[in-house]
């Protein structure tokens, strides 16, 4: 998980703000909003966090009809490890949250990629396709109570996200900056969903609401389509884009038949195959005649190989 840092303030001596590393401002990019997991809720985020994400990719999932696409890094949102000084109140979040925003809003409007490098000097996202949300300054999700759950196995043999997800709750906050998006964002088709905020603090005029956690994420969704709805030209996987030569999908298409042909040739000349010029038994050849061969499930992408669905 993402942590939040802190640097010196340039303008206040003695005074730190919060940070995160320019080589992890890219996580940021085409999420739809931030999603602040506080020390309150991380007694078991080590074992169960995993679980909280896999119940937020079902709910994701099904209010889109379609699943993320992970060539573009596209999700809900990305989960970023609050500190106590920040998370003590809402106000406090959102006052970190716009001292990130501006910091990822400065490194794009400059372009400065001087010292950002993804580990393994893997190139910076590519702006045209890769960039931060509207929704992403806009609101964010603060989860600050995990509800522990005996999740048991189902009849098919697996547990199931959402027998813990539709346990959980989480809190909506507007930043009040909303520039960026169509119309407004209103929490009133919320209201009959809301419950207690549990919250010591007052808050003021912030317009926040606590609702189940599935409930908040499909209200995510909805605004996501919303504004994609309004601004067709910005939809990085919209058809008149996602063919361009250089877009994700097209590398990653070509990139993993490259994979396909060389694991393949490699099998062959291993006579662990015969030779053949089938589609599926080229996949048979990647996935069960690798050279270091390991169980299929240890392939699934991460969290999903836990015996969970």
């Amino acid at each position: 998980m993402l942590e939040l840092g802190s640097i010196k303030n340039p303008q206040k001596r003695g005074h730190k703000i919060p940070y995160i590393d320019t080589w992890k401002e890219y996580l940021f990019y085409n999420k739809a909003t931030v999603f602040y997991w506080t020390r309150s809720a991380t007694n078991m985020v080590g074992r169960n966090g995993p679980v909280i994400l896999g119940g937020i990719w079902n709910a994701w999932s099904d209010a889109l009809g379609k699943e993320p696409q992970i060539q573009l890094d596209e999700f809900f949102a990305v989960p970023v490890h609050v500190k106590e000084e920040y998370a003590k109140t809402v106000l406090g979040i959102l006052r970190a949250h716009e001292h990130i925003c501006a910091q990822i809003r400065k490194t794009v409007e400059e372009n400065n990629r001087a010292n950002a490098l993804i580990k393994l000097c893997k190139p910076w996202p590519d702006p045209r396709y890769f960039k931060p949300h509207s929704i992403c300054e806009a609101l964010i999700v603060v989860f600050d109570e995990y509800k522990s759950v005996a999740a048991e196995k189902h009849a098919d043999g697996f547990r199931h996200y959402d027998d813990v997800a539709q346990n959980q709750s989480i809190i909506l906050a507007r930043t009040g900056h909303e520039n960026g998006l169509s119309t407004p964002i209103s929490f009133e088709s919320l209201k009959d969903k809301a419950l207690p905020l549990a919250r010591s603090e007052d808050m003021g005029t912030i317009d926040v609401i606590r609702i189940p956690l599935q409930v908040g994420v499909h209200f995510v969704a909805n605004l996501l389509l919303r504004e994609e709805a309004a601004f067709p030209e910005s939809v990085v996987a919209a058809p008149h884009i996602s063919r361009e030569a250089d877009h994700p999908f097209m590398k990653w298409e070509r990139e993993a038949q490259d994979y396909g042909e060389e694991r393949l040739a490699h099998a062959q000349a291993q006579r662990k195959i015969e030779p053949f010029t089938t589609v599926a038994a080229v996949k048979k050849a990647v996935l069960h005649h690798r050279v270091d061969i390991y169980p299929l499930e240890n392939y699934a992408p991460y969290p999903f190989k836990l015996g969970w669905i």
